[in-house]
């Protein structure tokens, strides 16, 4: 009889991806060998392996389980044991021996996945190997998780996302969570926005205090953790809090979140440095999947633009945002698009007066704003008198920015729309960067591309590869790096006179 070896783990254990490394080593060796692969979460592991141990009744601890059984329906599993046991039954079974260096499989466990689907690809026509395909459904209902949600963003997004919803697609749960905030309060803001009204009976709007049980059935979560920049550290000591964040939030994602989950930064901190940090430490979501949220930088420009040019708001687009932004950025100002009608006259408007007849044609036309605010050279300064008076516009227009993607993305799908947005660059506009950048995009089979036929940026004060190479110079700033800058006290001490008296020789 053949028998099947049976090897269960969990998803983040390094032993684990080594074991089956090696089964499968031994399955393209040995005709005879058979193995099964079973991975559960970090959160299942405790409870799947209680269960296991009570029917078996084994006393095994720990990832992976390893036993062997027939392949006849109904045969009793045989405990081998775990990683160690498995390796001294591969010996004494077939003189196998092996030795694992740390350093050569230290990232066994982030492309496990990857070289997973790819053994399932090449044996897919082998009849003793079964696996599902997964099928891709469309989704109508939606599920938000978001995570940070002690900052004031959180209330304008909670009633903007119940709210946002068309005649067959909505959300339908919000989660909540934020570590740092206590539990009262985080219960007071759900209980206040369970008022919200919407179109689903059952509460929306959910508290969880443990953000692995909402991962498991989010579809999209938005993260607002991050450290503002404080005078009194340094650049790279405030990167280094930050980069720190979104590795623990990497691993709770790693540990729960489906593949397809989609993730949302907006402008909060160095938000393309946490969005590269955190692509970096996932494992098994694709870098398209993230994107930052980077179009409040143009809306709060916008108004000013349109006093300056003498224009109204609504016949101008959102200004497009370059660089790596929440270090530095662009927004190009001049590339603006200005919506307007061009009047063409008939041959009868020159000869007729007062006539009833059509006297031209209107013709909608679109042009950079450029020519209308060349010479005002006053803009960010009235931007920056702008930016001090009131905190709540900047959040406004933040939340707008996170709402105007989601309805993008989810509800209703334009791929002729562009957004600015930060996201993975691929070569397009010459930016050659392994990282996250803002730029102009449009969305292609469900996810954002940057849209290489846009405009660069026309300013002469900030050129892109400027910004290209800040962006390359940030990713490799360690812990001590820039440190905080003293101002220098100048005394302005009133100094002493001396009287100097008269001496008669």
């Amino acid at each position: 009889m053949v028998v099947r070896i049976v090897i269960a783990g969990e998803s983040q254990c390094k032993a684990f991806a080594e074991i089956c490394l090696v089964a499968d080593h031994l399955s393209k060796k040995l005709p005879d060998f058979r193995y099964e692969r079973i991975e559960k979460p970090v959160l299942e592991w405790n409870a799947w392996m209680y269960k296991i141990n009570q029917k078996n009744k084994w006393h095994h601890s720990g990832s992976p389980l390893v036993w062997k059984e027939l392949l006849a329906t109904g045969s009793k599993p045989f405990y081998i044991g775990g990683g160690p046991e498995f390796l001294d039954y591969c010996y004494s079974y077939y003189k196998f021996d092996v030795f694992m260096a740390p350093a050569r499989y230290e990232n066994l466990v982030l492309n496990y996945r990857q070289y997973n689907k790819k053994i399932k690809q090449e044996s897919k026509f082998h009849i003793d190997v079964e696996f599902e395909m997964e099928e891709d459904t469309v989704k109508n209902t939606f599920s938000v998780c978001i995570s940070g949600s002690g900052n004031p963003i959180t209330m304008h997004l909670i009633s903007e996302l119940l709210e946002l919803s068309s005649s067959e697609k909505g959300i339908y749960k919000v989660y909540i969570y934020d570590h740092r905030c206590s539990s009262s309060f985080m219960e007071l803001v759900e209980r206040e926005c369970s008022f919200i009204e919407t179109n689903y009976a059952a509460k929306v709007v959910k508290y969880v205090d443990k953000i692995g049980l909402a991962l498991t059935n989010t579809d999209v979560l938005i993260i607002l953790d991050h450290v503002p920049f404080s005078p009194e550290q340094s650049i790279g000591g405030w990167l280094y809090e930050n980069k720190k964040i979104m590795q623990n939030i990497a691993q709770m994602i790693n540990a729960s979140a489906s593949s397809k989950m989609k993730i949302i930064l907006p402008n909060l901190g160095p938000a393309c440095y946490n969005a590269t940090v955190l692509s970096e430490s996932l494992t098994h979501i694709s870098k398209h999947n993230i994107v930052i949220a980077t179009s409040d930088l143009g809306m709060e420009v916008t108004p000013i633009i349109a006093k300056i040019a003498e224009i109204p708001m609504r016949n101008m687009f959102c200004p497009p945002v370059w660089g790596f932004v929440g270090v530095n950025h662009l927004v190009d100002i001049n590339n603006s698009i200005h919506k307007y009608n061009e009047f063409y006259p008939f041959n009868r408007y020159k000869k007729v007066k007062n006539s009833s007849l059509c006297i031209g044609s209107l013709t909608p036309q679109m042009r950079t704003i450029e020519y209308l605010i060349f010479f005002d050279e006053s803009l960010w300064i009235k931007v920056a008198e702008e930016k001090t008076k009131s905190i709540d516009s900047a959040c406004l227009n933040k939340s707008i920015a996170i709402l105007d993607l989601l309805k993008s993305w989810l509800v209703d799908e334009n791929p002729e729309e562009i957004i600015t947005l930060g996201v993975h660059c691929d070569g397009s506009f010459g930016l050659d960067f392994d990282g996250y950048f803002s730029q102009p995009c449009r969305l292609s089979n469900g996810k954002w591309r940057p849209f290489k036929n846009y405009m660069l940026p026309k300013t002469p004060h900030m050129t892109l590869s400027y910004l290209l190479s800040m962006a390359k110079f940030t990713m490799t700033l360690e812990k001590n790096d820039l440190p905080r800058i003293i101002p220098r006290k100048i005394c302005i001490c009133k100094r002493k006179q001396y009287v100097k008296k008269n001496v008669w020789y």
